[in-house]
């Protein structure tokens, strides 16, 4: 005669309460792990070197209509809103272009030479920054727009 043997293991209810708490444990476990400030801080400088090319175009395009494209030194400028941008070959100059974009909290203007924008909460003075620089030294000239996003 065949002695029928007892089986042991989990039923499928066991298995379904122990997935339903490990789920619930995750969801309540992984933000505390998982830091996403730096690339918050990394999206809002890359949004700022857009803004600094958004408004150097801007400008350059009414400075082009204008007619204004010397050198900066011929006091060449155009009136955007309230503000009185000073040009370089009919690009902003280094020092105007913050008049150009708004900057909310959270951010602050550390140079104006070249004009540097950095985030306020960055680790160290040299990271976490968007920079213009103007230096043209002829109208097809365009000035450069980095960001620096090491150290966000």
């Amino acid at each position: 005669m065949k002695k029928l043997q007892k089986q042991a293991g989990f039923t499928l209810i066991e298995l379904v309460i122990v997935i339903v708490i490990l789920g619930i444990l995750a969801a309540t476990a992984a933000p505390k792990f998982i830091d996403l400030t730096g690339d918050a801080k990394t999206s809002v400088i890359e949004g700022v070197k857009g803004a600094l090319n958004s408004a150097a175009d801007l400008a350059h395009a009414k400075a082009l209509i204008a007619g204004k494209i010397s050198a900066e030194s011929a006091g060449q400028a155009i009136s955007v809103g309230s503000s009185n941008i000073l040009l370089n070959f009919g690009w902003p100059t280094n020092a105007s272009i913050a008049d150009l974009i708004d900057i909310d909290g959270g951010l602050s203007e550390v140079s104006t030479s070249p004009g540097t924008f950095q985030h306020d909460d960055a680790t160290t003075t040299s990271t976490c920054i968007a920079t213009y620089n103007n230096t043209a030294t002829n109208a097809e000239t365009r000035p450069t727009v980095e960001a620096t996003t090491g150290g966000c």
